[in-house]
């Protein structure tokens, strides 16, 4: 396991993607650079909205979705290229909800 991923945390597989939210922000984190690479690729192909993270804890491998709708078309895309989805730990426990536009979130 790389450096990147090893912060990603060992519970993670390859299809699976942590995410993060704020009122500004939803996060996907990938696994390492070359992971995001493929995400942002897969996500322009379907005509999603991608932005680089940005802010305080922004790194490299993360995929900015921007908010709300536009969030929600991103994640679908992902959902329906294979990937699975668990909470980032550093998402507040009160801020995780089972779902993200009823597609399932991991705890």
């Amino acid at each position: 396991m790389n450096v990147g991923a090893a912060s990603y945390g060992e519970r993670v597989t390859s299809s699976e993607l942590q995410l993060s939210t704020s009122p500004r922000m939803t996060w996907v984190w990938a696994a390492d650079d070359h992971q995001a690479d493929q995400l942002r690729a897969a996500l322009k192909s379907a005509h999603c909205t991608v932005h680089p993270a940005v802010g305080r804890n922004a790194e490299s491998r993360i995929v900015d979705l921007d908010i709300g709708v536009v969030a929600g078309e991103g994640i679908e895309a992902l959902a329906a290229a294979g990937y699975t989805f668990r909470w980032h730990e550093q998402q507040h426990e009160l801020n995780r909800s089972p779902d993200f536009g009823g597609i399932p979130i991991a705890g």
